[in-house]
């Protein structure tokens, strides 16, 4: 969701494509919901874009071993070797995605298959992007993570406009290619604005707010409820 945030920022082009499309389906008086989500195909390409423009774990989420012995290329991987998923090299081959450091969610017009679904393809060069991993130890909640993804992107697009800090007068450079340290990465610390695209959204988006504090938050302590039902899950 950060590395979403800064693209809209450097990207104000797509970023108004999506809001283009969102206002067409959903209108300005109610949020996106899940339901919308068929009728969004370029939202779901801004997610596929996004988890390849910025993959959070680099070299994969855990190191894999072979169970025999291989070969690849020329090269001898005896069993037992640890091989590490090299997502960044994949993400931003010129071969497989020109431009890469490019933000264009129309690399996948037409790409309708989830992550999980992409991802059973046997063919590795179909496959959308390598954020959650490969082989048998692939994320196993990728179906959740892209529903999460879907839900925040839409409504953050529908509500707010996202764009660089102006500071006397200029905007303030934002570096895509700064990111953290670590086994676990995301965009190092930039500035943006983020301000309601009108004076209705941002009574919605206010009036949700207290909803889900009614429902969610406990008065006395300020905290999460301990447990909430699941027939209370509901994003409508």
């Amino acid at each position: 969701m950060v590395a979403f945030i800064q693209a809209m920022a450097c990207f104000p082009e797509v970023q108004k494509k999506a809001q283009a499309e969102i206002d067409k389906v959903v209108g300005p008086n109610r949020l996106p919901t899940l339901n919308d989500e068929p009728n969004l195909p370029y939202i779901r390409a801004m997610i596929k874009e996004t988890l390849r423009w910025m993959p959070t774990t680099l070299t994969g989420a855990v190191p894999h071993a072979t169970t025999k012995d291989d070969e690849y290329m020329g090269y001898f991987i005896p069993k037992g070797a640890s091989v590490m998923l090299n997502v960044w090299a994949i993400h931003m081959d010129e071969k497989r995605h020109p431009n890469p450091r490019e933000f264009r969610p129309e690399r996948y017009e037409g790409d309708d298959l989830n992550a999980s679904d992409s991802a059973a393809n046997p063919d590795a060069s179909k496959r959308d992007h390598f954020t959650f991993g490969s082989g048998r130890r692939i994320c196993q909640g990728m179906h959740v993570a892209e529903r999460s993804l879907f839900l925040g992107m839409s409504r953050m697009l529908w509500a707010f406009n996202i764009t660089q800090k102006i500071r006397d007068g200029k905007p303030v450079p934002i570096d895509p290619d700064k990111l953290t340290q670590g086994f676990v990465c995301m965009p190092d610390t930039f500035e943006c604005d983020i301000k309601p695209r009108d004076a209705n959204r941002a009574r919605l988006i206010r009036d949700d707010w207290q909803k889900a504090k009614k429902e969610y938050i406990d008065p006395a302590t300020q905290q999460l409820k301990d447990t909430v039902t699941l027939d209370t899950m509901s994003f409508e």
